[in-house]
């Protein structure tokens, strides 16, 4: 027999042989590690993305399944030792591990119920971990966590290529004097995009676009709706540099100064940014006056915010000990839902702040992008999310209403409502650039209380091709003198213009 057929019936023979009593207690070794391994794509989205007293509660959540799995498996492999049966501990490390495995780790990565079958290739993996793993038990658990720092890292951006734009100056001296300075609030929703959009792709409207579309005093891009740069982060970079730039991903929280922040700044703008979770920065920097995050239920959190059972994390018991429990251990009171807390914010920044306030806050749900186990195409997956966005879009319905009803209360302020960009239904197209374009760009974006624009902008906006973010707030910021020079520099995207419709914004 040559070397090629002794490999095979080796192999076999390490299976079927039993493991001896003294390898069976080093089992735990390579379990923990790779419960770790599980848990830490989830602890890592919880950690970068989410807020901290959302993470603290995971880790304890999952550390209690955690700790109750390890013991549990300690106490069976005794018992599995003492009646002899040594040879059944791979087999139970490997029942152990599906918890993790099936309940948290592949639904980390979106694979959820209905998908397991074209997972279940894990399960024979799992006991060749724990069969072979059991030899080389320093090694393996040592080649784990070393993948469970990748892991964590994973959401982190800290492989992301380094931001070396330059910030651009728009004038000479690098300071533009305003001719006028009136509060503007910018609120940005996950994915909300046009009725148009939504009717092409998924074959529903869009209530809350609808509502804005027959406001008056209000500038609406319709169809025409686009944002330069996605997602999220480059949505909001863009914006803080007028569209200059897409890479100072830390201008929102206020850690790096940025071209809207100099110009507000210089002018005596009050400055006051916040999302609900750590995702858009952990702490304030010292170029906003105020930016909140930390303040998100479980039920609104970008975690919970598709309904992911995720081991039980999502249920409404748990929701339960972290709103009443949880959160009060901490010290911590329950707060109002996200969207209500940017509302009063607003309220309260006019209220109370003599001079001109610039708002810009994002709100995650209602509303909300395909998971990222979306399959382009697959038909239970796009039911699934055009469930999901008739429901959502209701809920943003009712909270631009909320907006409409604040902005007549402060009619002297300009309020832009905007998607930050598209649903993500073409996250695994390669080929048909047009619904790539459209489904990751185009957005739905209103100015309220548009008699507030001086007259140059209003001829300025009219004569765009079409309309962004930056492109309205430039228009609410520039009048007739020097600051006129905010609306030069914008360049025309040709993607966005090869696949405008025929009709023109309102």
């Amino acid at each position: 027999m040559n070397m090629s057929d002794k490999i095979p019936v080796r192999i076999t023979k390490a299976i079927t042989e039993p493991v001896a009593a003294g390898k069976s207690k080093l089992l735990p070794l390579i379990f923990v590690p790779l419960q770790l391994y599980f848990a830490c794509n989830i602890l890592s989205f919880g950690f970068w993305k989410s807020s901290r007293s959302e993470f603290e509660y995971m880790v304890l959540f999952f550390g209690a399944w955690f700790a109750g799995l390890s013991l549990l498996l300690i106490l069976i492999l005794r018992m599995n030792n003492h009646f002899g049966l040594a040879r059944f501990g791979p087999v139970i490390c490997l029942a152990l591990s599906l918890p993790f495995c099936f309940g948290l780790w592949l639904q980390s990565l979106g694979i959820n119920p209905p998908l397991y079958w074209n997972a279940i290739w894990v399960v024979p993996l799992l006991f060749v971990y724990f069969r072979f793993g059991v030899d080389y038990p320093l090694q393996i658990s040592t080649l784990m966590l070393a993948l469970c720092v990748v892991s964590f890292m994973g959401h982190s951006g800290f492989f992301a290529e380094a931001e070396p734009e330059d910030r651009p100056n728009l004038t000479a001296s690098g300071v533009v004097t305003l001719d006028r300075k009136i509060s503007i609030h910018i609120i940005m929703l996950d994915s909300l995009t046009h009725s148009d959009y939504s009717k092409s792709f998924l074959g529903v409207s869009n209530p809350a676009a609808d509502y804005l579309a027959t406001r008056d005093d209000t500038v609406y891009a319709g169809n025409r709706g686009f944002v330069e740069y996605v997602p999220t982060r480059n949505s909001w970079a863009a914006l803080f540099e007028l569209e200059q730039g897409s890479r100072n991903h830390s201008a929102f929280s206020g850690h790096a100064p940025s071209l809207l922040t100099d110009l507000l700044n210089s002018n005596g703008y009050y400055i006051q940014t916040g999302y609900s979770g750590s995702y858009l920065g952990a702490s304030q920097g010292q170029y906003v006056d105020n930016y909140v995050f930390d303040v998100a239920d479980l039920e609104q959190s970008l975690v919970c915010a598709e309904q992911e059972p995720f081991f039980g994390f999502c249920s409404e018991l748990s929701r339960s000990i972290y709103n009443n429990w949880f959160r009060k251990l901490l010290k911590r009171s329950q707060r109002r839902a996200w969207a209500e807390v940017v509302i009063n914010m607003i309220e309260q920044a006019e209220q109370n702040i003599p001079g001109p306030v610039f708002s810009a806050f994002y709100i995650y749900a209602p509303v909300g992008h395909t998971g990222s186990d979306y399959v382009t195409g697959d038909p239970y997956l796009f039911a699934k999310y055009k469930e999901f966005f008739t429901r959502q879009t209701r809920r943003a319905r009712q909270l631009v209403e909320e907006i409409n009803h604040l902005r007549r209360k402060y009619p002297d302020s300009i309020f832009i409502i905007s998607g930050d960009h598209g649903p993500w239904l073409s996250r695994t197209e390669t080929e048909d650039r047009r619904f790539i374009v459209l489904d990751r760009h185009a957005i739905a974006l209103a100015l309220l209380n548009a008699s507030n624009l001086c007259a140059g902008s209003k001829v300025w906006l009219e004569q765009q091709k079409y309309l962004t973010p930056a492109r309205m707030l430039a228009a609410a910021l520039a009048c007739d003198g020097e600051s006129r020079a905010l609306t030069d520099h914008f360049k025309d995207n040709k993607e966005f213009i090869r696949y405008l419709p025929a009709s023109k914004p309102r």
